[in-house]
């Protein structure tokens, strides 16, 4: 009986050991796959944590025209002030405070401004000596090419030894004394005593060149202005050249007239027309005139106002 008790004591220990080796074989891959699965699990949700977190991205670098180009379209360019060049006028303008006269002309024409040592490129037609030159204004000499035109000039002047009468007259030519007889014109803001004279030059029969005068009076400030318009023209006898159009080129000429302004100013050397009334009153004897009247008629200096 001993014997049967020893063979169920180590039955049971081997039951034991075989039922403990039949769980770790049951549940270990069940242990297993959890355990694999909560790693995988925490994998996982560290991932989505790091998902959330923003992801800088890095764009290709970008070509070198597309790099210059993209500041254009946010910042405007600078605009670069274009030079304007600056246009000199076709007309200058004369003026001489001394006697008041300012004309304009063609810039591309010459001025010569007269002196005492000048020498008029015209002779004045003043009755009486005594002229004084202004300026003169010369056109140039190719302005009309392969005509007989040779100089043309408008020349100012003026005689303050000469009254109003006198300055409505004109000097005629030693062969026809109505050609100096003067007519009114207007030109711009100027009512003048006109008269025109011409006279040619021969040699041998011929008229080798002529010259036209056109003369323009106007009494002011007490003296006599003239303004003489000359025009010369030339004619060889081996040179077949066209005529000038006369008419044109004293259009030239008046045109510059017509921009004259003669100011009223005190002249140099010349007393101021006396008024009728003044006239008057020196030619009543001083005995007439009230004592009351005449002192009246003082003039105070400003000093002893």
């Amino acid at each position: 009986m001993a014997n049967i008790n020893r063979t169920q004591g180590s039955g049971n220990q081997n039951f034991k050991q075989i039922e403990g080796e039949s769980w770790l074989s049951n549940y270990l891959p069940a242990i297993c796959a959890g355990t694999v699965m909560a790693i995988v699990l925490l994998l996982a949700i560290a991932c989505s944590k790091k998902s959330d977190k923003p992801v800088a991205r890095i764009s290709a670098p970008s070509s070198p025209a597309a790099t210059s180009a993209a500041p254009s379209n946010n910042i405007a360019a600078p605009v670069v002030a274009k030079k304007v060049k600056k246009q000199r006028p076709a007309n200058a303008t004369y003026v001489n405070a001394t006697y008041g006269v300012s004309f304009s002309y063609p810039r591309k024409y010459s001025l010569q401004a007269g002196d005492k040592k000048s020498s008029m490129p015209v002779p004045a037609s003043f009755l009486k000596p005594g002229a004084i030159e202004v300026a003169s204004v010369d056109m140039p000499d190719d302005l009309y090419p392969d005509t007989d035109f040779s100089s043309a000039l408008l020349n100012v002047s003026l005689n303050p030894g000469l009254t109003a009468d006198e300055c409505g007259q004109f000097v005629p030519s030693s062969k026809d004394a109505e050609a100096a007889k003067p007519t009114s014109a207007k030109l711009g803001a100027n009512e003048f005593a006109e008269v025109e004279l011409m006279k040619g030059e021969q040699m041998n029969g011929v008229t080798n060149g002529q010259s036209d005068l056109k003369y323009f009076h106007l009494f002011k400030n007490g003296a006599c202005y003239e303004f003489a318009l000359d025009l010369e023209t030339s004619r060889k006898a081996d040179v077949d050249l066209a005529q000038a159009d006369r008419g044109k080129i004293f259009q030239q000429l008046e045109k510059i007239l017509t921009t004259a302004r003669i100011k009223d100013v005190a002249l140099p050397g010349v007393e101021k027309p006396q008024t009728a009334a003044s006239n008057a009153t020196q030619e009543t004897p001083s005995s007439a005139v009230p004592a009351s009247a005449s002192a009246q008629a003082k003039v105070v200096p400003a000093d002893q106002k």
